[in-house]
């Protein structure tokens, strides 16, 4: 299947329709509605203007724990920095930091390179 830089979710279908599968669409709705919570979250708290792409791709591409690691380390780091709340810019690069880190550790890719012609 090729994927449409627009729409991230389609790399993840067959994972989703397997999840279904073998758990049931009660147990992937909630899961869906914890990223929707989880991504909520981000943009809210952590959106400096140029992040919120990458927080939706992230949510999309993730799974679940990962995401919420990355969310509550983040949180721990600001607080333990004492950044103020009102610092978007500081608090976005340190979760995309901690976002970006899993994505390495696990090989995904938020954003496909394009092909060079």
């Amino acid at each position: 299947m090729e994927e449409s830089s627009s729409y991230p979710s389609n790399r993840v279908v067959l994972q989703n329709l397997n999840f279904i599968k073998e758990n049931g669409i009660k147990k992937f709705t909630d899961l869906q509605k914890k990223r929707v919570k989880l991504l909520e979250k981000m943009i809210e708290n952590f959106d400096d203007g140029r992040s919120r792409t990458f927080f939706c791709r992230a949510t999309c591409l993730l799974d679940v724990k990962s995401l919420e690691t990355s969310l509550n380390k983040a949180i721990r780091k600001i607080k333990t920095e004492n950044i103020k709340t009102d610092d978007l810019k500081t608090k976005a690069k340190i979760l995309r930091a901690n976002i970006e880190e899993i994505t390495l550790k696990k090989g995904v890719e938020l954003f496909k390179k394009t092909k060079k012609s």
